[in-house]
């Protein structure tokens, strides 16, 4: 009896930490923190409030299939070390600009060079020789 309660508090727990229990709370928390890391870092003309957000956001979402519990915490500790390191300025200015924006705004140059393109400009830059499509 013992033992399945036991497993019963311990699927409650997990459930809560899995579906917005500490990871929800830590995101906020980060939210939170990431006005005063912009003016200690001076990135207010570099970077919007929103867009700072959206790169967290971004990155709870490369981790959105974790089921394990033990992980998530490990993820959350992880994530409050970084965050941590920020705001004591252990990590400075050029550090936020090549760790956290550039990798954004590649991402964002990338979907927006492919996007722009004509079907032949595209195949042509991509190939060495491209092929030409027959008229129907």
């Amino acid at each position: 009896m013992a033992s399945r309660l036991a497993k019963q508090v311990v699927a409650v727990q997990q459930k809560d930490r899995l579906f917005g229990g500490a990871a929800r709370s830590f995101y906020v928390e980060i939210c939170r923190c990431l006005p005063f890391i912009q003016r200690l870092h001076k990135m207010e003309e570099m970077v919007s409030l929103r867009e700072l957000r959206a790169i967290v956001k971004d990155r709870f979402k490369e981790y959105k299939d974790v089921k394990d519990g033990r992980v998530v915490d490990l993820l959350i500790f992880k994530g409050r070390e970084e965050i941590e390191t920020y705001l004591l300025m252990h990590k400075q200015r050029h550090h936020v600009l090549t760790e956290v924006l550039e990798p954004y705004y590649n991402k964002q140059r990338a979907v927006e060079k492919v996007s722009s393109n004509s079907p032949f400009l595209a195949s042509f830059l991509t190939s060495a020789y491209p092929q030409l499509q027959q008229r129907q």
